[in-house]
């Protein structure tokens, strides 16, 4: 009897715990949301369900992904004839401005964390940038008139 009660026991534990298990068991996480959109995080297994309009049922880990927008503005027809070339690249960057006016142009480089590596003032309208001393990875260049952005790029170096 005693052997039956101690199994029951053991069994009623373990049934607990393993329907306890799939619950969210958190360490920490927050929800942030706007009229642009909504965020959430979490540190740890999520199972949880949300009732209404819309009915939403969401189980399991989150994976996190990022979304990057290199420019806010949309750029008319005329400022889409730039060019930036080759791309990737080994030394040299060869930029462009095909039918647009170059003058008062300078273009900003960034690496991936968002770091101005390197500005300058665009003296031609085909110009060569020498980025030799530049290690590889991906950079993101912008280029600009007069204070406003015109275009920008992502570009990797070899």
């Amino acid at each position: 009897m005693k052997k039956k009660s101690i199994y029951c026991l053991t069994l009623l534990v373990f049934s607990v715990v393993i329907f306890r298990a799939q619950s969210a068991l958190l360490a920490t996480g927050a929800d942030a949301s706007s009229g642009n959109g909504s965020v959430s995080y979490s540190i740890g297994q999520t199972a949880y369900l949300n009732k209404g309009t819309p009915i939403q049922l969401l189980e399991g880990v989150q994976q996190g992904f990022e979304i990057t927008t290199l420019s806010s503005q949309e750029a008319s027809s005329d400022q889409k004839d730039i060019l930036i070339y080759p791309n990737p690249f080994k030394e040299y960057l060869y930029l462009d401005f095909t039918t647009n006016d170059y003058k008062n142009s300078e273009y900003q480089l960034f690496d991936s964390q968002g770091k101005l590596i390197k500005k300058d003032m665009i003296l031609q309208s085909k110009s060569e940038l020498n980025f030799s001393a530049l290690p590889s990875a991906m950079y993101i260049i912008r280029i600009s008139r007069n204070g406003e952005n015109i275009k920008t790029f992502k570009i990797i170096k070899k």
